[in-house]
């Protein structure tokens, strides 16, 4: 990788993170059991549809999709960030997961991922992905 591109994936990582930091400090962030989030890509949108469910023990698990919308490159290492909230919207704990596998242009991925502290209420989104797969990296 030449230095350019470093930097240019650098800023793009940047700009993410002052926007979900930007999210998660917004006193209108979802504090819902289930909700779906619309994010602008590099290549196209991502939209993260989600609910707090349970496994078939009874242990709390969040389910949903990744769906892609445009792009002529797609995602890998996608990492979800899961946040379970008190009963007054604080966050008490973090986790993370990842989605499986790459997700393309115009996809539809579903995943699961166990809640590790349980709460009354969670909120999830996409702390980071790398862009891979067919366009300019």
């Amino acid at each position: 990788m030449t230095p350019s591109l470093d930097m240019a994936r650098f800023r793009g990582r940047l700009v993410w993170a002052i926007a979900l930091i930007a999210g998660l400090l917004s006193p209108h962030a979802s504090h819902a059991q289930g909700d779906r989030i619309t994010v602008p890509g590099n290549a196209g949108t991502i939209t993260l549809d989600w609910q707090a469910t349970q496994d078939r023990a009874g242990r709390p698990l969040i389910t949903g999709r990744v769906i892609t919308y445009g792009g002529k490159s797609g995602y890998c290492r996608t990492v979800l960030l899961i946040e379970t909230l008190d009963a007054q919207g604080a966050v008490i704990a973090r986790n993370i997961g990842f989605i499986p596998g790459h997700v393309g242009g115009f996809a539809d991925v579903y995943f699961e991922e166990p809640v590790r502290a349980p709460g009354p209420n969670y909120r999830v989104s996409i702390g980071s992905w790398d862009k891979c797969a067919g366009g300019a990296q």
